[in-house]
């Protein structure tokens, strides 16, 4: 790869443009959310938070929910980790492919890639069986933020680099975005993807310098090419090991500096001074703590406003509404001084955000297009898992650990395509029709008060749905399983598992071919 209105009924493809006056937004703000009786906390709102701070609800996830306050629920969310299990590719090493024939670099290519494809199940295995806990969604973020491929120009970004880059996005989410940067400037797979093992004194490599400003901090605007130039000199001399017949001083596919690569002259970053160093002053340690700790800090000290809009309507755009404008901006600024005020951590924020009314409001239910990620695992999460979650997620155009370039992945209204659209449908109904009769009665039987159609009916609507439906789609869904008999007959029609199996297959893909079962 180079590195470089479905809501309507229509399919459409084209980037999100600014202010789109289609889309009416809310005018509530970071007050705390009070249910009433027009906004309640219910299952739709409970399912609400869980669509944007997981991979979709389980039925059991919103009884949870339920029996909390919002604000509880949004910091048992926010508080819970998550640890998988590492998987087995994890520490698979190879050697270089310099200097063997083309036999055996074919070999060694072939295990990176198996080695991708192995990192790639094992990380949709873990967005399937997360809990009730906010950190995959963070890590799907920071995927997309920190956007890395395994395939660029000729060369791969071996899959061990990208299960560590995928563990620290995880292990700090919720954290300080100083100690993000930190890591992601020195991580292994960011290395390599943007030539920072390649970046030497004498013959900087700029690449990362200048997406560390436009993509990862202040954004165009707030830096001059000079600025990128002194980046890129701080950063000169760091390297990652990540083959078995390389030097590995810090363990292999740990980043190391070797300081004879490293410009030792003095740097003006953002205006700051960086002191020339001696050879005693030349090390690791002093030139992480020194040098890339302090541009860190420079870009968060001198352009803090910057840094934190920037931020703040990236996680407005991914967690709330993809195109904001108006009095979304409003909450953006709001969010931005929050981030200051809490010196650039993350969670609270997000607590800001997801507690207050504007992310309660009907608006913003259901206004934003699932990810193929949020489709196919959320379809294994509610429904039943297809044969190939990562070969589905392929076919709508998202290759996990393989954006299409730094950018990462456009989403919003890009996600949905003449191509793409009929493969999500084709992927739900394919899922739903392999369901045996046993297991669709056991979808059914997982809601209270399953023999009342009625009520039936609205909770499976509320699982699947983003929005409350009206009386007219839940008439028609209800006549999916009764299929013209009284309200009463479902208690005996549910009781016999041949007839109650066809007719909730029925309704399940009914619901799939609704426009909202692509909405989050």
């Amino acid at each position: 790869m180079d590195r470089r209105d479905f809501l309507t009924g229509r399919i459409h493809s084209r980037p999100p443009v600014k202010g789109d006056a289609a889309a009416a937004r809310p005018a509530t703000g970071l007050e705390p959310y009070v249910p009433d009786a027009s906004q309640p906390w219910d299952a739709i709102r409970a399912g609400h938070l869980l669509r944007r701070l997981t991979f979709l609800p389980r039925w059991n996830d919103i009884s949870t929910l339920l029996g909390m306050s919002p604000s509880a629920a949004v910091d048992l969310l926010l508080d819970t980790p998550n640890n998988p299990t590492p998987p087995s590719m994890a520490d698979h090493i190879t050697e270089s492919l310099g200097g063997l024939d083309i036999t055996f670099q074919n070999i060694i290519r072939g295990q990176w890639r198996a080695d991708h494809q192995a990192l790639q199940a094992w990380y949709a295995g873990v967005m399937k069986d997360a809990g009730l806990t906010a950190i995959e969604k963070m890590t799907g973020f920071y995927s997309n933020l920190f956007a890395t491929e395994f395939v660029v120009d000729l060369d791969y970004v071996i899959a061990p680099l990208l299960y560590r880059q995928n563990q620290l996005f995880r292990n700090l989410g919720l954290g300080g975005y100083r100690n993000m940067m930190l890591g992601v400037t020195l991580d292994g797979a960011m290395l390599v993807y943007l030539g920072g093992n390649l970046n030497i004194k004498g013959n900087p490599n700029e690449n990362y310098g200048r997406e560390m400003l436009e993509l990862f901090t202040t954004g165009l605007g707030h830096y001059t090419e000079g600025d990128i130039k002194e980046a890129a000199r701080i950063l000169t001399g760091w390297k990652v090991a990540q083959y078995s017949d390389e030097a590995a001083p810090n363990g292999f596919f740990n980043p190391y500096l070797l300081p004879g690569d490293h410009d030792t002259g003095a740097k003006q970053f953002l205006s700051v001074s960086f002191a020339a160093r001696d050879n005693d002053s030349n090390t690791e340690f002093l030139v992480r703590r020194d040098e890339v700790q302090k541009m860190i800090d420079t870009i968060f000290d001198q352009r803090p406003d910057a840094v934190a809009t920037f931020i703040c309507r990236k996680l407005y755009t991914f967690f709330v509404y993809s195109n904001p404008g108006g009095a979304d901006e409003n909450v953006i600024s709001q969010m931005a001084q929050i981030f200051k005020d809490n010196d650039f951590n993350v969670k609270p924020v997000l607590a800001a955000l997801f507690k207050s009314a504007h992310f309660f409001d009907n608006l913003n239910l259901g206004a934003q297009i699932k990810t193929p990620a949020e489709y196919v695992v959320g379809l294994a999460r509610q429904i039943g898992q297809p044969s190939n979650m990562v070969g589905a997620m392929n076919e709508m155009e998202m290759v996990l650990f393989d954006p299409p370039n730094v950018s990462g992945w456009p989403g919003y209204r890009d996600w949905m395509t003449t191509n793409t659209y009929p493969i999500r449908t084709d992927t739900a109904l394919d899922v739903i029709n392999s369901m045996s009769d046993q297991t669709a009665l056991n979808f059914v039987t997982q809601f209270p008060n399953y023999e009342d159609v009625h009520e039936l009916i609205g909770n499976v609507a509320a699982l699947l749905l983003p929005r409350p439906i009206s009386d007219g789609r839940r008439t028609a869904l209800e006549g999916k399983l009764l299929q013209g008999a009284p309200d009463y007959e479902w208690e005996n029609i549910v009781a016999n598992v041949g007839t109650a199996g066809l007719r909730i297959r029925e309704l399940l893909s009914t619901i799939a071919l609704l426009p909202d079962f692509h909405l989050c």
